[in-house]
């Protein structure tokens, strides 16, 4: 099916700061009977948050770019930029990145803050730069390169698969699920199951009310306050910490 572009793009003025050069641009789609929007972007921070009124997803990107003449940053954005929000039948889907090879060595970025209603779920495919999720609602689901992600105040399942930088999660009311390369994890407050499969890093788990399974090659593990039970399946190497746990706790290599 065709992708329709119905998005609606507003573009604000020009920044100029030191070498960096700026561009707003606004994007809004009616979520009606959209029930998902998939997030594919490339460098940039992102963050997205629900919209406790709205029906309409709503996007707010700057785009920047460093070490260009301000006479050619219309031309490079205009050529190179791909900013779109688009509808393919009850999804709604958000492109953000760069196309083609530049001219010559620059540093691009689009940093995005998105706006969604209750209810839809989201699934992001990023490249690179931080995320925060926060004050949401639905299913959301994260495949991530590196940047540090921060996700809280969830009522909905998590579900993770990230290659390298810092993991934050508080708050979640569902279950949660990280599958992670390197950096340390930390997740606080949680009122399902808990499942983390990690390869190098530190791991703090705790407040957990639910079960809680961690499969880890490397790197310090800190387990406590679980209502549940703990399942310990190759710790590693690295310390082992586990405390209060009122369900029974089970080690395996």
């Amino acid at each position: 099916m065709r992708l329709a572009a119905i998005g609606v793009i507003l573009l604000l003025p020009l920044l100029a700061l030191s070498s960096t050069f700026a561009q707003t641009r606004q994007m809004a789609l009616p979520a009606g009977d959209i029930y998902e929007l998939r997030i594919h972007c490339g460098a940039g921070s992102l963050y997205v948050t629900n919209a406790e009124w709205q029906d309409t997803i709503k996007v707010f990107a700057e785009i920047e770019v460093d070490d260009l003449n301000k006479s050619d940053y219309p031309e490079f954005v205009e050529k190179y930029a791909d900013l779109r929000l688009d509808r393919k039948g009850k999804r709604a889907i958000l492109t953000s990145d760069f196309k083609g090879t530049f001219p010559h060595p620059v540093d691009a970025r689009i940093d995005l803050t998105v706006e969604v209603p209750k209810g839809v779920d989201v699934f992001i495919d990023d490249g690179s730069g931080p995320m925060h999720i926060q004050h949401f609602s639905g299913h959301l689901e994260i495949k991530d390169d590196s940047g540090r992600i921060t996700v809280e105040k969830v009522a909905g399942n998590v579900k993770v698969a990230d290659g390298s930088g810092k993991i934050i999660m508080e708050d979640i009311h569902g279950n949660v699920e990280v599958k992670d390369g390197s950096g340390s994890i930390e997740i606080n407050n949680v009122s399902g199951d808990v499942r983390v499969t990690d390869a190098s890093g530190t791991i703090s788990i705790q407040y957990i009310n639910g079960n809680v399974t961690v499969t880890d090659e490397s790197g310090g593990i800190d387990i406590n306050d679980v209502t549940g039970n703990v399942f310990i399946r190759g710790a590693g190497t690295g310390e082992l910490n586990i405390e209060r746990i009122k369900g029974k706790v089970v080690t395996t290599n």
